[in-house]
């Protein structure tokens, strides 16, 4: 039996474990040829495929997913990517001009001396390249996991807040980001410290909803398996705000850019570029939606803009597909506003629109994943999970 990795390692909320991912290769793609996850997050689906000898490629828009799924998937050299780490913090204590953080919530977060440590950090990091090497890499995540465990947050919670009992616990702490990265390195190269597996991984940082090009670029997939985000469930943005704004800069992404691109967000002009004849569209595909018009116009605009950017997804996706290659979603229910919305049903009927059949299905209760069955207040509750295997056409 895998053993689960703590928090601190694994840090990705609303992911896929691992027994469900090795669960849906079997039944489904033990003979594929190659495995596209195109909402791969912490990329459990890769690993699975990949430890069945199946190619695997993942895409996604987050690059703490980006970090993860690399790290875990090519595997590094600890000795060397201890040497890096280092060599990263011997470079920050000479740092003449650090790399600011461009944000203005820094020292809310952290204390004074371990934002100037992290931005040191930063600007020794520019220097080194860490982003072109596995080793660097494995740096670098660990680099982004001790960002939760140096900051004020509660640890507890995905999502970084400070409460009560993290003041209590941490007022007047020092959390040394020097220490606190070889540290973690350490635990990472126990974890997926080993030599890269050769032309078998590929990892996309994209958006599948808008980035048309990536069919062209990734080609064709025999199997697709995919758990996209639910409707605004996850504020995937405000889980990684401190990962992103201090890995800025070391990384191809600019957080500005990124805000209102996680799919289910509920930031920005939630209805722009979507018709009046595709909001009509969605209102007949979802009678729900109606009801949640009256209840509150925002919750009925993240709908709207959820299943416009889903619709996005499916035909970029589908792109990506050999004829008759094979299609697996892993989706549940939704609570917004109050509303139960089917959207495991809405995203399967998505999909028969565009020509797929549906050939095969079963439930994952979440209580037989060891994850907890509710959370008090969580607006995307859901007790089980839907696993809905299609065919294209």
């Amino acid at each position: 039996m895998k053993t689960r990795l703590p928090t601190r390692l694994d840090r990705y909320p609303a992911k896929m474990v691992s027994h469900l991912a090795d669960r849906l290769v079997s039944r489904y793609a033990i003979n594929a040829k190659s495995i596209l996850d195109p909402f791969c997050g912490s990329g459990a689906v890769l690993v699975a495929g990949m430890a069945s000898g199946i190619s695997a490629t993942g895409i996604d828009v987050n690059p703490v997913a980006a970090l993860l799924s690399q790290v875990k998937l090519s595997g590094f050299t600890l000795e060397n990517a201890t040497v890096l780490a280092e060599k990263l913090v011997r470079a920050a204590r000479n740092v003449k001009k650090p790399f600011p953080v461009q944000w203005d919530g820094g020292e809310y977060w952290f204390t004074p001396i371990t934002l100037e440590k992290y931005e040191r950090l930063r600007a020794a990091g520019i220097k080194l390249g860490l982003d072109e090497t596995n080793d660097g890499r494995a740096v670098l995540l660990a680099f982004a996991l001790s960002v939760r465990l140096c900051s004020r947050a509660d640890q507890r919670s995905p999502k970084p807040f400070i409460s009560k009992q993290a003041i209590t616990k941490r007022k007047g702490m020092h959390f040394d980001p020097y220490r606190v990265i070889p540290m973690l390195l350490s635990e990472l190269g126990e974890a997926y410290g080993r030599k890269a597996c050769q032309n078998m991984f590929r990892f996309l940082l994209a958006d599948v909803t808008t980035d048309v090009s990536i069919p062209l670029v990734l080609g064709k997939h025999s199997h697709v398996i995919t758990s996209p985000p639910y409707i605004n469930a996850q504020d995937y943005f405000r889980n990684f705000k401190l990962e992103l704004y201090l890995l800025e800069g070391l990384l191809p992404f600019r957080v500005g850019e990124l805000k209102e691109c996680f799919v289910g967000t509920e930031r920005g002009d939630l209805l722009g570029g979507i018709s009046a004849a595709q909001i009509a569209r969605q209102r007949e595909l979802v009678p729900q939606i109606r009801l949640l018009a009256r209840k509150s116009p925002r919750s009925e605009a993240i709908v709207h803009r959820y299943l416009h950017d889903m619709g996005n997804a499916f035909d970029i996706i589908k792109r990506c597909l050999k004829l008759k290659g094979t299609f697996v979603l892993v989706c549940g229910d939704n609570l917004i506003a109050g509303v139960r919305i089917r959207t495991w049903r809405i995203l399967s009927d998505m999909l028969v629109e565009r020509d797929f059949k549906l050939f095969d299905s079963f439930t994952d209760p979440i209580g037989d994943r060891m994850l907890a069955p509710k959370r008090c207040g969580h607006k995307g509750l859901i007790k089980e999970e839907v696993v809905l295997a299609f065919r294209s056409n």
